[in-house]
């Protein structure tokens, strides 16, 4: 990836990613910068940097949810879509928070095994999860 890929004149996750609300989209946008961030580590800060971003990750991650949360019940999600989504959030949330102390304690190395398998979790959420909201939010948007 190139660093262009992290001006504000280009989306960091391509247009059919984006859900049409600001700060979902910008959310999205900061969690895969720390993940390009964690996949770049390399040499003997590598570990220190890794908890630093993880720490930074997992912050983002929970802000992010609470936001999602708020957003579903304002546009109109519920029942066991509602539900679904929350639960995955709380899974997420859970396995990042021991991803993040295996990593404090050496477990991983710096970040050669844990970027893909972060990575592919935000990436399976937002496909499959996330992008299911879309269409609410735009139906969201045109009634405002």
């Amino acid at each position: 990836m190139t660093k262009a890929m992290f001006s504000q004149n280009l989306r960091f996750l391509p247009a059919p990613f984006a859900l049409n609300d600001h700060l979902l989209d910008s959310q999205h946008d900061g969690l895969f910068e720390c993940l390009n961030a964690l996949s770049k580590l390399s040499g003997d800060s590598a570990d220190y940097l890794c908890n630093e971003i993880m720490s930074d990750l997992t912050g983002k991650m929970a802000q992010h949810f609470d936001y999602e949360e708020a957003l579903m019940k304002k546009i109109g999600l519920k029942g066991e879509l509602f539900d679904e989504h929350v639960a995955a959030h709380t899974a997420i949330m859970d396995e990042i928070s021991h991803i993040h102390l295996t990593s404090i304690s050496g477990g991983y190395g710096a970040s050669s095994k844990l970027a893909p398998k972060v990575s592919a979790w935000v990436l399976s959420h937002i496909m499959k999860f996330d992008l299911g909201l879309k269409p609410l939010i735009e139906e969201a948007n045109r009634k405002n």
